[in-house]
């Protein structure tokens, strides 16, 4: 003889899954952003605060989106192989594994303040976008970016706001007021 069970017991059993799954999320929501894996900061790359205090990173605030984005920025263009492995297929023993193995960010900012220019090799308007990418392909045996990747758009900001130090803009140097 088989026990029957009664139909309100399988439906609360069914629906108190969904239910607890719900508490367990929202519980590990509250107390989970206390560990370190939550965070949105980044441990800075060796050389950053230098860097930072050197191109008056500072002046944009101490923390924010454009600031977290130039020090990803610094160490993308400076330890390409820790912070973004993908665009590059060159060891740590290889002369350039790193964007600053061939320029400084000095010319990064240049580049960004003179991109958008016709190429004549390639015969169209190159972005700064596009450049960059060409660069991880060609100099770094990496996966090519798409434009939108995080990596192109943080080395622009980088660019940006070394540029903004060397007051440039559109190749032209603005004198302090």
């Amino acid at each position: 003889m088989s026990v029957r069970t009664r139909p309100w017991v399988k439906h609360f059993a069914l629906s108190s899954v969904p239910v607890a799954a719900i508490v367990l999320v929202a519980i590990f929501a509250h107390f989970g952003p206390s560990a370190g894996t939550w965070r949105a900061q980044l441990p800075p790359a060796p050389g950053w605060s230098e860097f930072q205090s050197a191109n008056g990173i500072d002046e944009f605030g101490e923390d924010g989106y454009f600031i977290r984005a130039v020090q990803h920025g610094y160490g993308l263009f400076y330890y390409t192989t820790e912070y973004a492995p993908r665009f590059t297929r060159r060891t740590s023993t290889d002369a350039v594994h790193s964007c600053s193995g061939c320029h400084s960010v000095e010319d990064l900012a240049h580049g960004l303040v003179t991109s958008d220019r016709f190429d004549t090799v390639l015969r169209k308007r190159v972005s700064f976008e596009e450049r960059v990418m060409r660069c991880y392909a060609q100099h770094l045996d990496g996966f090519v970016p798409t434009i939108y990747d995080p990596a192109v758009r943080d080395l622009r900001i980088l660019a940006r706001a070394v540029g903004h130090h060397l007051q440039l803009s559109e190749g032209v140097r603005r004198q302090k007021e």
